[in-house]
């Protein structure tokens, strides 16, 4: 599939996941230590429940760790995050950092006039 064919899935996955409301932004993802636990607890807190794809723009070992023995969540790096991933959960969890490196990234270049 064509790269700009992609980028544009992308964007209309996360616009979409923006108007139904799914798409939770936070400053940071820290956790300490390998702590399924505290994942938990912080998906809690932040009310998203069932299944969900946490988005960091470059996920730390304690996050991979902790999420891989959630049932239903999933960590990606912003580099690695697909339409389909956004659009198979039912939450977004996205770093403030990832959202500004994925807006660089899928933001169309602007097309000048004609000369």
């Amino acid at each position: 599939m064509p790269q700009k064919a992609r980028a544009a899935a992308l964007r209309g996955a996360l616009t979409q996941r923006l108007r139904e409301g799914a798409l939770k932004i936070v400053d940071a993802l820290p956790l300490e230590g390998v702590k399924t636990k505290g994942l938990r607890d912080m998906l809690d807190r932040l009310g998203v429940e069932g299944k969900a794809v946490i988005v960091d723009h470059e996920p730390a070992d304690t996050l991979v760790l902790s999420g891989r023995n959630l049932p239903g969540v999933k960590v990606v790096a912003d580099t690695h995050l697909t339409a389909y991933e956004v659009l198979d959960c039912r939450h977004l969890v996205i770093s403030q950092e990832a959202l500004d490196k994925l807006e660089e990234r899928l933001t169309p270049p602007a097309t000048g006039g004609v000369r």
